[in-house]
């Protein structure tokens, strides 16, 4: 009789993350450029914002938000040909061509050229660095280390609390150098390498990102479980995206996330002047109040997707925002005056904002951990482009719906685009959390919500 030991992929070494965690860091830089570009778009004389305007939308804001639609693509194809790593680039790159024109004096070109450049840096902000963070990470802390964004860009809004203009267009600037410098320490993810067939090099960067040899056993195996991921969807055509039963379903999911963030209400409560304009008092001159609910909301996410799958932090951050957002539209309405409870807005507005905070980057982070490496960018930017067409008729409507609706029934109307959120995130999303791609699959063949469609 014979028998066959074989190692228990338990015991198998692991190597250590601290790589993957810096890397995840670093990458995560340009978020913070974006937050500081903001508020130079914003408060700056290069806002551009009296500009020529359609539906009291400045040409400005729908300039960006086209260039962020018709980019995304582009950006997909050529980090599925050029590499996520070169994808980072191309966004570090065009975040610094962008400090040019901040940095000279106000012109109309300069500010068609600053907001169609920051368009297309915030195509790949929320489409190339989640992917690239995604095929890095270690597989039980992928979530948090996505959820870096929701931080990082918060902090960025905040620099205008302790710097003026010009030190916010050097700090922008200072910000880009040293990423410049970063990239180049940025290890190509091994999921790309293996999609284009360069095995061995996938190999290596997998031993490099864990710190274990070539040919350890917990390498080899990563690597077998990469190229079983990629053989189940070769070969594959842009069609097949329609036709695949499991892809369909992945798509349908994040193009329901993106609908319900982007119609959440956030156009009028991340506006504090709107959301508390029946105050009539200044409250929070300094405008505090909002970017720090956003940044705390933000930590609390990057905590608890740790310990708790996405689906409930989606679904208990959605039900936060309907409370909240319901109170708040009892304080809005035209003709009240509020005599007292005064506070209680005020309150609501902050608890408002930090259930967004915690949130609006989990559609993008449930997007690219259930999809598999193949179709992970095409589907991505195909949601994104979507996304940014949703939003540009939601951005020229608005005001429309404003002046026939006013304030306080646009935030039922909102509270219950939250609610059914919550009801479609409990419902229909999978178990992501600690789970691979193949798993995921798995449960998204008997996902029923909307399967008919």
């Amino acid at each position: 009789m014979v028998f066959t030991i074989t190692k228990s992929c338990e015991n198998v070494n692991k190597g250590c993350s601290w790589k993957q965690y810096a890397l995840c860091f670093i990458v995560s830089l340009p978020m913070i450029t974006h937050g500081i570009e903001a508020n130079n778009l914003t408060i700056t004389s290069h806002s551009g914002h009296f500009l020529i305007s359609f539906n009291n939308v400045p040409l400005s804001s729908t300039m960006l938000i086209l260039s962020a639609g018709i980019s995304a693509p582009i950006l997909s194809m050529v980090v599925d040909r050029l590499g996520r790593k070169f994808g980072v680039y191309i966004i570090i790159m065009i975040q610094g061509i962008c400090c040019v024109p901040l940095l000279l004096p106000p012109n109309k070109i300069a500010y068609v050229i600053v907001h169609f450049l920051a368009g297309v840096s915030s195509a790949g902000l929320f489409t190339v660095i989640p992917m690239y963070i995604r095929e890095i990470a270690p597989t039980i802390s992928r979530a948090s280390l996505i959820s870096l964004m929701g931080v990082m860009i918060p902090i960025g809004y905040l620099t205008r609390l302790v710097l003026n203009e010009e030190p916010m267009m050097y700090l922008m600037t200072a910000m880009v150098m040293i990423e410049f410098f970063t990239v180049f320490l940025m290890i190509e993810s091994p999921s790309f390498l293996v999609k284009v067939g360069e095995y061995e090099n996938a190999k290596k960067n997998i031993a490099k990102l864990k710190c274990l040899t070539e040919n350890d056993n917990y390498v080899l195996m990563e690597l077998k479980r990469l190229k079983d991921e990629s053989d189940r969807a070769k070969p594959w055509k842009l069609l097949d995206l329609f036709k695949n039963i499991i892809w369909r379903d992945a798509m349908k999911i994040g193009f329901v996330l993106y609908t319900m963030m982007i119609l959440s209400g956030s156009s009028m409560f991340l506006d504090h002047d709107k959301a508390l304009a029946q105050l009539k008092t200044t409250i929070d001159p300094q405008k505090v109040l909002v970017p720090s609910c956003l940044l705390a909301g933000g930590i609390i996410s990057v905590i608890l997707v740790r310990f708790v799958d996405r689906k409930y932090l989606l679904t208990f951050s959605y039900s936060v925002i309907v409370l909240s957002m319901g109170v708040l539209a009892i304080y809005t309405q035209p003709d009240l005056t509020v005599t007292s409870l005064r506070w209680l807005p005020v309150v609501s507005l902050g608890i408002l904002v930090f259930g967004y905070g915690m949130a609006w980057g989990v559609p993008t982070m449930v997007l690219v951990e259930i999809l598999n490496l193949e179709i992970r960018a095409t589907v991505l930017a195909i949601v994104y482009s979507y996304s940014q067409i949703i939003r540009m008729v939601h951005v020229h409507t608005l005001n429309y719906f404003e002046d026939l609706m006013g304030v306080h029934t646009l935030f039922y109307v909102f509270a219950g685009v939250n609610l059914v959120g919550a009801v479609y995130s409990i419902m229909a999303l999978p178990q992501i959390k600690d789970k691979s791609v193949k798993q995921i699959e798995k449960q998204l063949k008997r996902v029923p919500i909307l399967n008919g469609i």
